[in-house]
């Protein structure tokens, strides 16, 4: 599955990114001013183009977690998860008691306000533990054993936190990869590129689940194209 990846809050980008062949959107919480309207808003823009709509998290949170699950979220990524605690409420707090949650049930987007009559869909979201420090490395087999669908690599966070920012060639962030890749299945394995696309992509071409690039980085490149006209 591949990915783009936005930033900007606007309905507008998520429509201009739904222009291509990728399979779906990941809306960045964590690095963006998004208010909950305009996520709302951006899911259902999302859904509507027959796009698969993800959303990435700062925290574990009970409301955010709901909101986005409301709209119609295809499924959440959960930044900096390195516990198995954290991996357990994450999985509480997703699903519907059928699946042994704690989610509250209400006429929302997502069952079509209740008019469908199918309140509860069988299948579960799809969540994603991103695995961005040390901490996350070094507990990833307790973490595995929660029934994530991805685990999502943080190449930048991962590298910050093994003291090489941005040396995606370096030692210790390869080491870092190559430990949780010893403990997850290549087609379970997840990461964002956000840029030097062409490049990085070869390091993770078998992986199951790739967001590629930013739409933040779409705009600064072709902007840099401009130059050669002032």
């Amino acid at each position: 599955m591949k990915l783009a990846w936005q930033q900007i809050p606007s309905t507008v980008i998520s429509e201009i990114l739904c222009q291509n062949s990728l399979q779906g959107v990941v809306l960045d919480t964590e690095h963006a001013a998004f208010n909950n309207e305009t996520l709302f808003a951006c899911i259902q823009v999302l859904k509507l183009s027959n796009k698969k709509a993800f959303v990435r998290l700062t925290e574990i949170n009970k409301t955010m977690i709901r909101m986005c699950l409301d709209a119609g979220a295809t499924g959440l990524i959960f930044s900096t998860v390195e516990t198995a605690e954290q991996a357990k409420e994450i999985h509480k707090l997703s699903n519907y008691p059928i699946h042994k949650g704690t989610r509250g049930l209400g006429l929302v987007r997502e069952n079509n306000w209740g008019i469908s009559g199918d309140l509860v869909k069988k299948e579960k979201p799809i969540l994603i533990a991103q695995i961005e420090t040390i901490k996350g490395v070094e507990d990833i087999q307790s973490i595995s054993k929660y029934d994530f669908d991805y685990f999502m690599i943080g190449p930048y966070d991962l590298s910050a936190s093994l003291d090489v920012p941005g040396e995606f060639d370096n030692e210790k962030y390869v080491s870092a990869v190559r430990q949780v890749k010893k403990v997850i299945p290549v087609e379970k394995m997840a990461v964002h590129i956000p840029n030097n696309v062409e490049n990085e992509l070869k390091k993770y071409e078998n992986y199951g689940m790739i967001a590629l690039g930013m739409d933040t980085t779409f705009i600064i490149e072709k902007c840099k194209e401009l130059e050669k006209y002032a």
